[in-house]
């Protein structure tokens, strides 16, 4: 079975499953962009690449992995200003949507696995980081990881993290000024692939020494 199929199944399972804690990692892509539009966020603007039209292409700690996934995963960018006051349709055009907030979210077979947060032209405060995880945490807490057990090795993670969420299902991580958020099934299944591929590298990349 192939990794990005394996990693469907898994995905589909684990959010398949009841959870002590209501997340929003997990949540649909219907149900993450009404909650969002409601609040007078917008799909980030589309621009024009070779005369036709295509979404921004995706950026961030998680675009180097999205080879990984296959066609199960997709990327989707979105603006939230600080008003909530949706941008009117000049703003758009002119690409001046103001003060406010870049959301990035990566969905696997229709479903959030990781939803990155920044500010626009700025850092995101340690108030509204607070306030993030507040949001992001479901109901539930957020602690700092416990350093691994003298002889043993710390959990896989491509992303590394700063937070985990009290059930351990998910993890956090301030990145560029702003916060990730992402399954730990998704961090720990790319930790590993990109750990295969570069031992499958390394032979071929020294040749010739």
């Amino acid at each position: 079975m192939k990794y990005s199929t394996y990693f469907t199944l898994l995905i589909a399972v684990c959010l398949s499953q009841p959870y002590q804690v209501e997340a929003r990692i997990g949540d649909s892509l219907a149900d993450f962009e009404r909650r969002l539009f409601s609040a007078g966020g917008i799909a980030y603007p589309k621009e024009e690449e070779e005369g036709k039209q295509s979404r921004r292409p995706p950026s961030g700690p998680y675009s180097q992995y999205l080879d990984y996934l296959g066609s199960s995963a997709e990327a989707r960018i979105y603006f939230k200003s600080d008003d909530g006051q949706r941008p009117r349709q000049v703003e758009i055009a002119a690409k001046k949507l103001g003060s406010g907030w870049e959301v990035h979210v990566l969905f696997v077979s229709g479903k959030s696995v990781l939803e990155l947060y920044k500010r626009v032209g700025g850092s995101t405060s340690e108030y509204e980081t607070n306030a993030l995880l507040g949001l992001l945490g479901g109901g539930g807490f957020w602690k700092e990881p416990e350093p691994p057990v003298e002889g043993e090795e710390a959990p896989p993670s491509a992303f590394g993290f700063d937070y985990v969420r009290n059930d351990g299902e998910v993890r956090a991580k301030k990145s560029g000024g702003g916060l990730m958020v992402f399954r730990r099934q998704l961090d720990e299944y790319l930790a590993k692939k990109h750990d295969s591929t570069l031992q499958e590298k390394a032979p071929v990349s020294v040749q010739g020494f």
